[in-house]
C-alpha cells in the first residue's frame, strides 16, 4: 500500500513541477542510482545538498526577481525561509555533503506568475519533506539516532515552509495530519526533481546558485535559533 501512495505522488508531483514534461531520470544527470535497499549516507548527503542548493536559488530569485507583489509579511517569510535552506546546506557541506550541481532550471513564469510560484514551491517543497524523513527511516535503521533526529528536524522545517508558500497562496495552510512520506529511499525523489536539472518544455535557464554576498543580502538580518540535535 504504501508503494503504491508513493508512486502515485510521486508522479502527480513531478506532472505538477514539471508541467507536463515526461519525467526525466536523475540518475542521467548526476550518475545517482536508486537502491535496490537503503541508501548509502554520502547519496543521502550529496542529494540533500543539491536539494538545498535547488531551495537557495528558488527562494533567491523569487525574493529579488519577481514581478508580481506579496504582502510585506510574506516576502518576510521568503526570507526568512532563504536563511533557513542556506543553513541546511551549510550542515550538510560540514558532514561530507557535496552539491551535484549549482545551475537549475526553473519554469518560465515562475517569477511572473504567483499561482506558478506557489505551485511549485508547494511541490518542491514535498519532496524535500519526503526526502528527509526516508533519510530520518535510512539514519534511524542504522541506529544513527542523533542524525536521525537532525533530518526530522530539517523535515519539520520543511514542512513548515509548505504551509506558508499554501498560506501565500490562498490555500489552506495546513492541510494534513501528518507530512508526507511518500518515498522509501532518499534517492526515489529524484526523478521528481529531475526538470529543475533536465530543463524542457516551459523551463529556462540555468540560474546559477547566488553567491553568499547576494545571499545576506536578501536574507533577513534578525537571527533565528539554530540548534541541531547533532550538537548535543
Amino acid at each position: 500500500m504504501s508503494h503504491t501512495i508513493s508512486r502515485r505522488s510521486l508522479l502527480k508531483g513531478a506532472g505538477a513541477i514539471g508541467g507536463g514534461i515526461a519525467l526525466a531520470s536523475f540518475a542521467q544527470v548526476l550518475g545517482v542510482h536508486a537502491a535496490a535497499t537503503n541508501d548509502d549516507p554520502q547519496t543521502i548527503l550529496n542529494l540533500a545538498a543539491t536539494a538545498e542548493t535547488l531551495a537557495v536559488t528558488f527562494y533567491y530569485n523569487v525574493i529579488v526577481n519577481r514581478s508580481f507583489e506579496l504582502d510585506e509579511e510574506d516576502e518576510e517569510y521568503l526570507r526568512f525561509a532563504l536563511g533557513a535552506e542556506q543553513y541546511h546546506l551549510d550542515f550538510l557541506m560540514s558532514q561530507g555533503g557535496k552539491t551535484l550541481t549549482s545551475s537549475f532550471y526553473v519554469p518560465s513564469n515562475l517569477l511572473s506568475n504567483q499561482a506558478v510560484f506557489v505551485q511549485t514551491g508547494a511541490n518542491a517543497e514535498t519532496a524535500f519533506i519526503g526526502a528527509y524523513l526516508a533519510a530520518t527511516r535510512i539514519f534511524g535503521d542504522a541506529g544513527l539516532g542523533k542524525l536521525a533526529a537532525t533530518t526530522a528536524q530539517h523535515a519539520c522545517s520543511e514542512a513548515e515552509h509548505l504551509t506558508l508558500t499554501r498560506e501565500i497562496g490562498g490555500l489552506t495552510p495546513n492541510n494534513l495530519a501528518l507530512p508526507l512520506p511518500i518515498y522509501y529511499n532518499v534517492s526515489d525523489a529524484v526523478p521528481t526533481l529531475a526538470p529543475f536539472l533536465r530543463g524542457g518544455a516551459g523551463f529556462i535557464g540555468p540560474v546559477n546558485y547566488p553567491t553568499r554576498n547576494q545571499i545576506n543580502r536578501a536574507r533577513l538580518t534578525s537571527d533565528f535559533t539554530r540548534v541541531y540535535v547533532m550538537a548535543y
